[in-house]
C-alpha cells in the first residue's frame, strides 16, 4: 500500500522533483510539494502547479490504486507507482470530504457547485448552488446541507443535497449555469 507526505517545500538536494503538469517544471516555481512512497524502495516527490482557491490536500483516490493531489484548488490524479498524470479535476477546489471509509470523496469547488467522486471518477455533480460562496455546510447521513449565496436578494438561501443521487433543492443560484445536475459513473 502507498503512502505520501505534504513537504514544507522543494528539497535542496537529491533528484529532480517531477512537475504536475509536465509543463509546471520550465517555470522554475514551488507549487504544492508531496512525497509519495508507492512502495519501501521507491519514493518521488511531486511539484504540483496550484489553482485558484488557497486549499491544499493528498487523499487516496476512491478507486485504491491513485492519489488525489489537491494543490490551491486544481486536483491531480496521479498514478504513484507509475509517477504520471492521469487526469484533473477542477481548478478551485475549496474543501474535501472522505466518505465511505474511502469509498468516495465529496469535492465543493469555488462556493458554487459540489460533485461526488467513486472509484470510477465523477459520479454526480450538483448544478449550481450559489452566486459566491457557502456558508454552514454540514453531512449527516445521505445529506449535504447548507447555505448559498443569492446575490439578486442579497440573502443567504438554504439547500440540500442528497448524497446518493446529487439532486438539490434550494440554493441561492436559479439562473443558467452550465453545471446542472448530472448523474455521471456509477461508483
Amino acid at each position: 500500500m502507498f503512502d505520501f507526505e505534504e513537504l514544507p517545500g522543494l528539497p535542496p538536494y537529491g533528484e529532480l522533483t517531477k512537475a504536475f503538469p509536465s509543463t509546471w517544471a520550465r517555470t522554475g516555481r514551488e507549487g504544492y510539494v508531496v512525497e509519495i512512497r508507492p512502495n519501501k524502495e521507491a519514493t518521488w516527490i511531486g511539484n504540483f502547479r496550484p489553482g485558484l482557491s488557497g486549499f491544499s490536500g493528498t487523499y487516496r483516490h476512491p478507486n485504491g490504486c491513485d492519489v488525489l493531489v489537491v494543490s490551491g484548488g486544481q486536483g491531480y490524479v496521479v498514478d504513484p507507482e507509475m509517477q504520471t498524470l492521469r487526469g484533473e479535476i477542477g481548478g478551485a477546489i475549496q474543501r474535501v470530504w472522505v466518505l465511505g471509509g474511502g469509498a468516495s470523496m465529496l469535492l465543493q469547488h469555488l462556493g458554487l457547485f459540489f460533485e461526488l467522486l467513486g472509484p470510477r471518477g465523477t459520479v454526480w455533480h450538483t448544478r449550481r448552488l450559489s452566486w459566491d460562496g457557502f456558508e454552514d455546510v454540514r453531512l449527516s447521513g445521505d445529506r449535504l446541507t447548507g447555505r448559498g449565496w443569492d446575490a439578486v436578494g442579497g440573502q443567504w438561501c438554504e439547500f440540500e443535497v442528497d448524497l446518493r443521487t446529487g439532486a438539490s433543492r434550494g440554493g441561492g443560484y436559479n439562473g443558467p449555469d452550465g453545471t446542472e445536475h448530472r448523474t455521471l459513473a456509477q461508483g
